[in-house]
């Protein structure tokens, strides 16, 4: 009987002490340093105060890190719904990338950037602008265009509330009036 059951027990301490882990290895596969805390995709937040909403956001990919700074990475496609005291969509802001610094309360959008007011059916498109949440406004030292049903404005620089209604280039280089076609 003891002879049938050495044979297992040789089996058993070759089978334990053949599985070392090699320490280094186990790190390189398992230890991301520049991995986000926190990843989502078709992320949808909604902001308000006081039970009014202040905006929507919605990103396709977000990512969040923690250290060495707190921000949150938006990439694929950034929308940025802006609402008025009344709980009225005012205006919206889309790009295809974005940064929020989580500790400065600013948003700060690239790449094919447009801010649209409903209201005044007016644009602005650029290559970057900054976003404060702390003061509602939109920033931007790149050039502007900014269209509406009755003028084409250009320039570098500009500043606006994120409900777009009223705005100002820095450095105007052009104004285009346009008049529509009578039917």
């Amino acid at each position: 009987m003891k002879l049938k059951i050495f044979p297992l027990y040789c089996l058993l301490v070759v089978i334990l002490f053949s599985c070392v882990n090699d320490e280094n290895e186990v790190k390189r596969i398992t230890d991301f340093e520049d991995a986000p805390d926190e990843q989502s995709q078709n992320l949808r937040m909604i902001y308000s105060d006081s039970g009014l909403t202040k905006f929507h956001l919605y990103a396709k990919i977000s990512e969040t890190y923690t250290q060495p700074q707190h921000i949150t990475n938006f990439r694929n496609y950034v929308k940025v719904d802006f609402f008025n005291s009344e709980g009225i969509m005012v205006s919206t802001l889309t790009a295809q990338s974005g940064i929020y610094d989580h500790t400065k309360e600013i948003v700060v959008v690239r790449d094919s950037v447009r801010l649209y007011n409903y209201k005044k059916d007016q644009t602005l498109e650029t290559e970057e602008l900054t976003w404060n949440k702390l003061d509602s406004t939109i920033r931007t030292d790149k050039q502007v265009v900014v269209n509406s049903p009755k003028e084409l404005l250009t320039g570098k620089g500009l500043i606006t509330k994120q409900d777009f209604s009223y705005f100002e280039i820095l450095n105007p280089t052009g104004r285009i009036l346009i008049k529509k076609e009578e039917e």
